[in-house]
């Protein structure tokens, strides 16, 4: 080998030991990040979430709503004071008769015969008979009309109802910020995952790339043939390749991330180190379920459809009382007061059993939901069992990966070695790369799998402390 082509092969041997160096300790930031700077990131997604997520936001209208129908609901306990004015013109209608002119002017032309001819004649006139009017031409009616329900049951019924609904809609906002939650911790772990990812490709990028020197350089110094550096340059555009499916991976991560955040696609994601403490259960014990909550207050509704529908088999009573004006003018005085006061019942006794069916609808459908709910915490109690199996897999997984990866990096620190003594091939060096890469890799994958499997633990045990960041949740 001339001396310019040894210093050649020096110079590849150097840049190969650089560049797997950078790698090892870029994969060492990427394995053991700062725990506290992660979780701090974390939670301050999962609070940007909770604050501007669109469908979470739908959910806290729906629990409004169902807030003011309870309060009209309420309010209908009370009185009412309606203001009712009427003004009315009118033309025809049915008329009374009244045959006075018939009956008094017989009368009055007798005595008028009889005086006719003394000293005091009298003169009485013929009256025509009078005609009454039902309607008259111009009338108005004002009162002021105050009612207030002293037996109503159907009135307590609708609260029943009313309050049931606003609990199951909290429980649904509830199980929506929940899922939201989860959502939020996977698509983050993802995204640290996607970008460590891209990060260890990058390192075995840089490594064959050196390798591809080392290659030429051996056949430049006449050691190796030409095949060794086809087979290099051939390893480096695979990883090339890999490199792009990555980082559009990334990518998507990072969209679907700012899709849970309200953000628009393309808004910087920062990404930290992979860190211990990113996920876990903590300290907050275990909630129900909201799904379950929610099919309780299904149930409550149903039980109140039930009861509104059987209210209606009783009788209401109110008292109504009103007071005003009455008369063809705007006026006040004795003769235009007007005052009534009023007890109103009104009681069904018959409607071809209407309201049997109702109450039987009402409670098939209590039922129903009853035999819902027990498969429904099954199913949950199930997705329990699985979370927690799943949690100890990934552990497991996660010891056998970094033992993986241990020894694949520490053969390859062996292979280089011999690669560089010439006493390996360069197929098997390439081999002990793709190892290598393949350990890294299944190694973040597995930290990846672990945070996500505690994070879908925490679901299922609802241990995250929703009650902290969305008020009116369970503490």
């Amino acid at each position: 080998m001339s001396l310019a082509s040894r210093h050649v092969f020096s110079r590849a041997r150097s840049a190969s030991r650089q560049a797997s160096a950078s790698a090892t300790a870029g994969l060492l930031m990427l394995l053991f990040g700062d725990a506290a700077q992660a979780d701090a990131l974390l939670d301050r997604y999962v609070s940007e979430a909770l604050a501007s997520n669109s469908a979470l936001q739908a959910q806290h209208f729906a629990v409004e709503s169902a807030l003011h129908g309870l309060s009209a609901a309420r309010a209908k306990r009370g009185p009412t004071l309606a203001l009712n004015a009427r003004y009315t013109l009118s033309e025809g209608g049915r008329t009374l008769e009244l045959p006075t002119g018939d009956l008094v002017n017989p009368a009055y032309q007798t005595l008028n015969q009889l005086t006719a001819g003394s000293a005091n004649p009298t003169a009485f006139p013929q009256i025509d008979n009078s005609e009454i009017a039902f309607l008259r031409p111009r009338e108005q009616d004002t009162r002021l009309t105050i009612a207030a329900p002293l037996y109503a049951p159907e009135i307590n019924a609708e609260v029943y109802l009313r309050a049931a609904q606003l609990e199951g809609s909290q429980a649904t906002r509830e199980a929506y910020a929940r899922t939201l939650v989860r959502d939020v911790k996977s698509a983050y772990l993802r995204t640290v995952a996607a970008d460590a990812g891209v990060q260890v490709l990058e390192a075995s990028r840089a490594s064959l790339q050196a390798n591809l020197r080392v290659a030429q350089a051996l056949v430049d110094a006449g050691k190796a043939t030409r095949d060794q550096r086809l087979r290099a340059e051939a390893e480096l555009l695979d990883i090339e390749q890999r490199l792009n499916t990555a980082r559009s991976d990334t990518r998507a991560a990072r969209r679907f991330l700012n899709l849970l955040r309200n953000q628009e696609e393309n808004t910087p994601v920062e990404v930290l180190a992979d860190a211990t403490a990113l996920i876990g259960t903590g300290s907050q014990p275990a909630l129900p379920r909201p799904e379950l909550r929610q099919l309780d207050a299904q149930i409550d509704e149903a039980e109140g459809a039930r009861r509104l529908a059987d209210a209606a088999y009783q009788p209401v009573l109110a008292l109504v009382a009103d007071a005003g004006i009455q008369g063809e003018d705007y006026r006040f005085g004795r003769d235009a007061d007007v005052a009534t006061l009023s007890l109103v019942l009104k009681w069904t006794l018959l409607d071809f059993g209407t309201r049997r069916a109702a109450v039987s609808r009402a409670s098939a459908q209590a039922n129903q939901l009853r035999a819902l709910r027990q498969d429904v915490q099954r199913q949950l109690q199930l997705a329990r069992a699985n979370a927690l199996d799943r949690v100890q897999t990934t552990a497991d997984g996660l010891t056998t990966a970094t033992a993986r990866r241990t020894a694949a990096e520490e053969s390859l620190r062996i292979a280089e070695r011999k690669r560089d003594a010439g006493q390996l091939s360069q197929a098997e060096f390439i081999d002990a790369e793709r190892s290598a890469t393949a350990a890294r890799l299944g190694l973040l994958l597995a930290r990846s799998d672990q945070r996500i499997a505690a994070a879908e633990l925490e679901f299922t045990e609802a241990r995250f402390p929703l009650s902290a960041l969305l008020p009116g949740v369970s503490p």
